[in-house]
C-alpha cells in the first residue's frame, strides 16, 4: 500500500496522520525516505494501530539515525535507547515526589525540545502508547516554522544569526531545583551546550525558530534581555493557532521532528497508569 499522510487541521499541514505503514512489518529505505519527507513536511506524524514490541520499534527507530541513550537508566527492556514516560515506575508503584524520575516527568509539562541540551541535539522522537489510562491527558506539539513565518521581516533578520545556550540546568530551575541538587558528575558531565536560534530544514529549505524549555539566554547578550527574548519567542510559537493538541489512543505511535517542533504534556492526576514508550535518533553532526 502507497503511503498516504491526512492533514489533521483544517487550514495547515502541520500534524498528519500516516496510512499506509505496519511498523511491525517493518519498513525499507523507500518508506524511511518517505516518512522523512512528511517529517519535513507536516512536522509530527500519527502512525495508528502499531502493534509493536520493543525489538521493532527499536528496528524502526534505527532506520532514522544514531539512536539515542537514554539517561534515565529505569528501563522496562534491555533496550539502553528506550525509557517511559509514564506516572508510575515498572512496578506499577507512583513516581516519589522530589525523585529524579518523578523531576523529568514534571519538566515535560514545559514546552520542550528533545534533546536541545546535548550537542548533537536529538532530530527525532517517536513515543509509542503502552498503557494508556481511559482519559489520557492530550500532548501538545507547537508549529515553530509558522510562528517564524508570523515574525515582522525587520525581527527576522535580527534574530538569524543569533545563538543560544541551552542546558538541562535551566529547564529544572524552572521546575524549582538548584545547581546544588545536581552532583559533581552531572555538572561535569552535562556543560551547557550553544544552537542557533534560527534552523533551516535541509529538505524544504523552511526557517524555524529553535527554542525549549532548555534554553536559557542569548550568547553575548545581557543574561536578562537576551532570556527576555527567549521568554518572549517561546509564548509567541505556543499560541493556540500553531499548537496541534494530540489525544492518545492505546497503540498509536507519533514522531516528531525536534528541529522545527516544540512540545508539552498536559497535567495528569488520574488514577490509572499511563506509560508512552520513548526513543530518538541524535543529528549526525552538531549543530
Amino acid at each position: 500500500m502507497t503511503i498516504r499522510f491526512e492533514p489533521l487541521r483544517n487550514n495547515t499541514t502541520f500534524a498528519a496522520r500516516v496510512h499506509g505503514v505496519d511498523l511491525a512489518a517493518g519498513i525499507g529505505p523507500a518508506e524511511v525516505d518517505t516518512l522523512e519527507e512528511g517529517l519535513a513536511r507536516h512536522g509530527v506524524l500519527i502512525f495508528p494501530d502499531q502493534f509493536i514490541n520493543d525489538d521493532q520499534q527499536q528496528a524502526f527507530i534505527q532506520q532514522f539515525g544514531p539512536p539515542h541513550q537514554a539517561v534515565l537508566k529505569e528501563v522496562a527492556s534491555n533496550h539502553p535507547h528506550f525509557y517511559d514516560i509514564g506516572t508510575t515506575d515498572y512496578a506499577g508503584n507512583p513516581r516519589e515526589k522530589g525523585s529524579v524520575a518523578h523531576q523529568y516527568m514534571l519538566a515535560n509539562l514545559l514546552w520542550h525540545t528533545d534533546g536541545a541540551q546535548n550537542q548533537p541535539p536529538i532530530r527525532l522522537t517517536a513515543l509509542h502508547a503502552r498503557v494508556r489510562p481511559p482519559a489520557p491527558p492530550p500532548t501538545e506539539y507547537a508549529d515553530m516554522h509558522a510562528a517564524w513565518e508570523t515574525l515582522p521581516a525587520d525581527m527576522q533578520r535580527s534574530l538569524e544569526d543569533l545563538v543560544v545556550e541551552h542546558s538541562i540546568y535551566r529547564s529544572r530551575e524552572q521546575m524549582g531545583m538548584k545547581m546544588s541538587d545536581f552532583s559533581e558528575e552531572t555538572l561535569r558531565s552535562r556543560k551547557p551546550v550553544y544552537h542557533p536560534m534560527v534552523r533551516i530544514n535541509p529538505r524544504t529549505g523552511w526557517k524555524s525558530l529553535y527554542l525549549a524549555s532548555h534554553a536559557s539566554h542569548v550568547v553575548g547578550w545581557p543574561l536578562e534581555k537576551g532570556r527576555k527574548l527567549v521568554e518572549e519567542l517561546i509564548a509567541h510559537a505556543t499560541q493556540p493557532q500553531f499548537v496541534y493538541s494530540h489525544d492518545w489512543k492505546l497503540n498509536q505511535l507519533v514522531m516528531w521532528d525536534d528541529s522545527w517542533t516544540m512540545h508539552r504534556a498536559t497535567p495528569y492526576e488520574g488514577s490509572h497508569p499511563r506509560h508512552l514508550r520513548w526513543c530518538a535518533v541524535r543529528e549526525l553532526e552538531a549543530v
